[in-house]
């Protein structure tokens, strides 16, 4: 049960607030009035702690949705995808539940005003990286204030993050016009020299604006087919995914590499398949030539045929980690890598 001190000042809390969180390690529910100063409780639980702060949870939910026994379970079903009414988001912010802060990062209803509402919750959470990874996916978010303030968040916790595929999003995310500064940029093409999870989301991110520091040059390959690998950024970005395949060591990272080639270089005759054979087949059936350049047009047609399928069943069926991708799946990456040093060299 709540102390009836504890009671009273989170009703007076949840009356004057318009957004309140929960800080479960130091005991304290926070609230956000209207003219966005911080109201502060410090709770004082006579038994467990983590017991108490469900309590506050539920007084919190009953207080402001009217729902008893904790936070709704259908907006824990919903609250990834987008979902939940416009109607509710404003009281979501009240709950001191991360899952609601969550749903409201995900909706498709979103202003200025809640989004710093949002990020405002979500400070000092275990789930803050995910949300602003969220709020940035939202276009209007990269314009704002509080979105370059998430991008400095998530990049001073980059390197506590563990799992690759949230260094790509990452990387991708906060690459995104006007979040972060010209020296931030540098500093992350530098990291992805060493781990190239970040180069992934370079070149997701970042196709036509790619730093240039082995002062790559154009090329000028005549047949139509060819045009598109000509420009300095086209070969920046192919001299990058050679860079990445070679030091494959990480499935997610060989999956995502695999999809932007593929669909930078797609070809309306040529139809991404699961095996390599199956991309030659297709192009011997067009019967492009060139005099001079035949070579280039085949590495060109079969680069654009790459994707995820040529390796994700492999990797699966033995467990691949590490090194052990690279020397399995040779017979795939050899002919990839060997197509993309024919296109980028002079």
């Amino acid at each position: 049960m709540l102390e009836p001190e504890d009671i009273l000042k989170l009703n007076v809390l949840i009356a004057t607030s318009i957004a309140i969180r929960i800080d479960t390690y130091k005991l304290v529910v926070v609230g956000l009035n209207t003219q966005l100063k911080e109201q502060t409780i410090e709770l004082k639980p006579s038994g467990d702690s983590a017991a108490y702060i469900k309590e506050v949870k539920k007084l919190l939910v009953t207080q402001v949705l009217g729902a008893m026994g904790g936070y709704p379970s259908y907006l824990k079903r919903w609250s990834r995808m987008g979902q939940v009414e416009s109607s509710n988001l404003t009281s979501l912010l009240k709950l001191g539940e991360v899952e609601a802060v969550v749903a409201v990062a995900n909706s498709t209803n979103l202003d200025n005003q809640l989004l710093k509402l949002t990020w405002w919750c979500a400070t000092n959470t275990d789930n803050q990286a995910e949300i602003g990874r969220f709020l940035l996916t939202k276009t209007f978010v990269t314009h704002t204030e509080t979105g370059r303030e998430i991008a400095e968040y998530l990049l001073e916790f980059l390197p506590f993050v563990n799992e690759t595929e949230q260094l790509i999003d990452t990387t991708s995310l906060v690459l995104q016009d006007g979040l972060i500064d010209q020296k931030a940029k540098a500093r992350l093409w530098q990291q992805g020299q060493r781990k190239t999870a970040f180069l992934v989301g370079f070149v997701e991110r970042m196709q036509g604006k790619l730093p240039n520091e082995l002062n790559i040059q154009a090329l000028n390959y005549q047949h139509p087919d060819l045009q598109i690998i000509n420009s300095e950024q086209s070969q920046i970005f192919l001299t990058t995914l050679a860079h990445i395949l070679k030091k494959i060591n990480q499935e997610y990272v060989l999956y995502r590499a695999l999809e932007v080639l593929g669909k930078y270089l797609s070809h309306e005759k040529i139809i991404m398949q699961d095996t390599i054979d199956k991309i030659n087949i297709q192009i011997k059936s067009l019967d492009l030539t060139s005099n001079t350049e035949q070579n280039q047009l085949n590495a060109r047609l079969l680069l654009a045929g790459v994707n995820e399928r040529l390796v994700v069943s492999t990797i699966s069926a033995h467990n691949l980690t590490g090194s052990a991708i690279r020397k399995k799946l040779a017979p795939v990456l050899e002919p990839i890598q060997k197509a993309l040093a024919i296109l980028t060299t002079p």
